[in-house]
């Protein structure tokens, strides 16, 4: 009887939930300029079928820029397909990142995904050595309420021994239409809180900051979407190497 009541509370608690309109982000997607300036944070909402190519010049140094390149598709109503892929460093040092994905929405008010990460670490442009990894990883999103949601990521890092998990999680809380609060908590080398806010004008126009620590890193950014189009512009601001540029261009559809 007792677990009978367990199931049913459980039951009844998930049709109190709102329903689910976003999928959740992957822990080894590409990270965009809009997650740059929002702290760094995953937990954002963002187009469903979309495009995105994305150059990141790590604190404006020779040899340490990333290029990647992004796209999400829609399986049906309730299934979506992520690629994703990256590339860091130059022909003396080069890591290449790359990601298929899968989510599914679970009802009204749930969506899981689970993808697969394939790493390449590689001297003198693979010539001298090479060390490649598998790693999955899997995500859960699920609406607390119509302006609040929660979204859970973990993956493996087998390529670190001593930590081999990676986790987030965070809650984006909408207040208004116009304006998104981000909290996000990661577990990875060591533990590190991620915030951004984010704000709207006329549907055109976004205007974002945030903040990690760990050490602390101040983010900023602009993004401007018109049609189908989407440009995002950040910068971090690292307290001891300086800048981090970060640009996205995004094609919806």
């Amino acid at each position: 009887m007792t677990c009978c009541a367990v199931k049913r509370a459980f039951i009844v608690l998930l049709s109190l939930l709102p329903a689910l309109q976003a999928f959740p982000q992957f822990i080894y997607q590409p990270l965009s300029a809009r997650s740059s300036a929002l702290g760094g944070c995953f937990v954002g909402d963002g187009p469903e079928r979309y495009v995105s190519m994305g150059y990141r010049a790590a604190f404006g140094m020779a040899g340490c820029a990333t290029a990647s390149l992004d796209a999400s598709f829609l399986l049906g109503e309730r299934g979506r397909l992520t690629l994703g892929y990256s590339h860091f460093g130059d022909v003396d040092y080069a890591e290449h990142q790359a990601l298929l994905g899968c989510s599914l929405r679970v009802g009204r008010r749930v969506a899981l995904g689970v993808a697969a990460g394939y790493y390449v670490q590689a001297v003198g442009d693979g010539h001298y050595a090479a060390r490649r990894w598998l790693a999955p990883a899997v995500t859960a999103c699920i609406g607390v309420s119509p302006k609040v949601r929660f979204t859970a990521m973990a993956g493996t890092r087998p390529w670190d021994k001593s930590r081999p998990w990676r986790m987030h999680a965070g809650l984006s809380y909408r207040a208004v239409n116009r304006l998104l609060t981000l909290v996000e908590v990661e577990s990875e080398e060591c533990w590190r809180l991620r915030m951004g806010v984010e704000y709207c004008y006329r549907q055109h126009f976004f205007f974002r900051t945030g903040l990690a620590t760990a050490p602390l890193v101040i983010t900023a950014g602009v993004g401007v979407y018109y049609g189908r189009y989407l440009v995002d512009l950040s910068v971090e601001s690292h307290p001891v190497l300086g800048l981090t540029p970060h640009l996205s261009l995004s094609v919806c559809f």
